[in-house]
């Protein structure tokens, strides 16, 4: 078992030495686990060396179902292992890799591309260090072609960062459909404290005769979740389905969408961007669609013209997106305190004869502890141009004594303490977790606003690596390494296989994270399905369908 260091699965960071193949199965004839590589690796799961994924059967089981009944085995020891997710995943994304980067040869202007890739030294790789270094653009045009078709590559990649840029489009898409979105929420459900991920976890909690004294101490249940990412991740899909099942009236089947009237409204569409914040755990940045939304003109037309249309608006926001609580105010929630285990509860009961008053003082127990902004360097203050530190979520916020909402489609939530951020109260009280909402009015900010969503929505994930060094890094081993009999391309496929898989091993992924894309809940909530449209493809039919138009582009028209 030479992947083997010093403990069970530290054959995952080794470098330098040859390691056993994780392709391929194990031949037939032979009883050696040695060709049986996560069998081998990993003596503590497989602890007869035989069982493991891809092991010769009579039956024929692929990788991504047995990985997929592995994280869900009754005893837990995979998906609570600190490394076996993350080495599936890792070979999951390297035969995505692979697959890519021979899809890539098959383009038409590969061929062209290969000859100019091959005089590429790594001189020039590290000039191109230094420029992206200085955050200047690259100027050797030779680089940025293997950057353009390593980037191509990384597109069939699940979970990096040119894949979550093709949700831009389908956003996009989704607008020139059914015009632009009306609601941005962000939910991000408390995975430490709530009972439900607790269940999933293994904990024996009876959520009928729920009480909040029995059951797991606060310790137990954040170490709970930190040790079974599967039972995080499944949470999390399962809480964000209930909402929008449940709260928001939208249920999504094989082949179609069902709406009722839910709290926002009846929902035509919702497309969200799952993501994870430092401690590892899920959130997701949601676009809501409304039924019978006025289109861009016609908003803009009764926003400026129709009182009562301004008036219905501000009850929706009244209702619906809050920054303000009765009675919550800056020396209450000084008296208060903040109390960070409300999620381990169940919500009030809607049949209750106390109902209100356990929801208005749900309401404000989590305002004051989930919704209240506290600016800090380390998470929001920054130094402007002139050297001043703001805040980059622009608090403290203005205070307004009502709703409001003018001509130009510009609204402001009641909001009397600065510092309270917006939220949906029914989400705040069901889950008793931080949440953000606000209203796209399609007005003349919508452009704007619609950037920054989709910007902010299909962002890339932190980095803190240098892409042309590791690039510089692969062609050196490319170079020393490659089969020098093989054609110019297959070599050039080989290279850009190198250089994206080396760009792969320097993301940075929670547990919950490469959970989700192992059990193929991968990091995109959304109601419908979207199917490539490419334009190459749309030309060239048009030129055979209509022989004047490619006249027309011989002659430069």
């Amino acid at each position: 078992m030479a992947n083997i260091e010093d403990r069970e699965g530290g054959y995952v960071v080794r470098h330098g030495l040859k390691a056993i193949s994780e392709f391929g199965r194990r031949r037939e004839g032979y009883s050696d686990p040695r060709f049986n590589p996560l069998a081998a690796a990993f003596p503590i799961l497989f602890p007869y060396g035989i069982g493991g994924i891809e092991e010769q059967r009579k039956r024929t089981i692929g990788f991504t179902e047995h990985v997929r009944w592995a994280l869900q085995y009754h005893d837990r020891r995979f998906r609570t292992h600190h490394s076996f997710p993350f080495v599936c995943f890792g070979i999951e994304q390297k035969r995505e890799a692979m697959i890519s980067a021979r899809v890539q040869m098959h383009r038409r202007d590969f061929e062209r591309d290969a000859l100019a890739i091959s005089t590429l030294t790594v001189a020039d790789l590290k000039q191109a260090e230094k420029e992206e270094a200085a955050r200047e653009p690259i100027s050797n045009p030779r680089v940025k072609l293997l950057r353009n078709h390593v980037f191509a590559t990384a597109g069939r990649v699940k979970g990096s960062d040119w894949v979550r840029a093709l949700y831009r489009g389908q956003i996009w898409g989704t607008c020139l459909k059914l015009g632009g979105p009306s609601l941005w929420t962000t939910i991000n459900p408390s995975d430490i404290h709530d009972p439900v991920v607790q269940i999933f976890a293994g904990e024996e909690i009876d959520m009928d005769n729920f009480m909040k004294t029995l059951g797991p101490d606060s310790n137990r249940r954040a170490a709970n979740v930190a040790r079974d990412p599967y039972a995080a991740s499944k949470y999390f899909f399962f809480i964000i389905d209930a909402v929008l099942r449940t709260l928001f009236g939208i249920t999504i089947t094989k082949d179609q969408v069902h709406t009722t009237m839910g709290l926002l409204g009846r929902i035509a569409s919702y497309f969200g961007v799952v993501e994870a914040q430092g401690r590892g755990s899920l959130h997701v940045h949601m676009l809501i669609w409304l039924d019978d939304t006025p289109n861009c003109n016609d908003m803009q037309s009764l926003l400026q013209s129709n009182a009562a249309f301004r008036s219905r608006i501000q009850e929706y926001i009244r209702e619906n997106i809050r920054a303000h609580v009765d009675g919550l105010d800056e020396e209450t929630m000084k008296n208060m305190g903040r109390e960070s285990q409300l999620a381990y509860s169940r919500p009030p009961d809607p049949d209750s004869e106390n109902w209100e008053n356990e929801y208005s003082d749900r309401l404000q127990q989590v305002v004051r502890s989930q919704q209240v902004h506290t600016c800090s360097k380390a998470s929001c203050l920054r130094y402007n141009k002139y050297g001043r530190l703001i805040c980059k979520r622009h608090a403290p916020w203005e205070l307004s004594d009502t709703e409001v909402i003018d001509a130009g489609g510009r609204w402001k939530a009641r909001r009397t303490v600065p510092f309270i951020n917006n939220f949906c109260p029914s989400i705040s009280v069901t889950l008793c977790c931080n949440n953000d909402i606000k209203l796209i009015t399609n007005g003349a900010d919508t452009k704007d606003a619609m950037w920054y969503s989709t910007m902010y929505q299909s962002k890339k994930q932190c980095k803190n690596h240098n892409i042309s060094a590791l690039m510089a890094q692969s062609f050196l081993y490319h170079e020393t390494h490659k089969n020098t009999s093989e054609t110019i391309i297959e070599q050039n496929r080989l290279l850009i296989f190198r250089c994206q898989h080396a760009i792969n091993r320097e993301m940075e992924m929670s547990g919950p994270q490469v959970v989700a894309y192992l059990m193929g809940w991968g990091d995109c909530i959304c109601s419908h399905r979207y199917v490539p449209l490419y334009w190459s493809s749309v030309q060239s039919r048009l030129l055979s369908v209509f022989e004047g138009l490619r006249t027309n582009k011989k002659r430069g028209m």
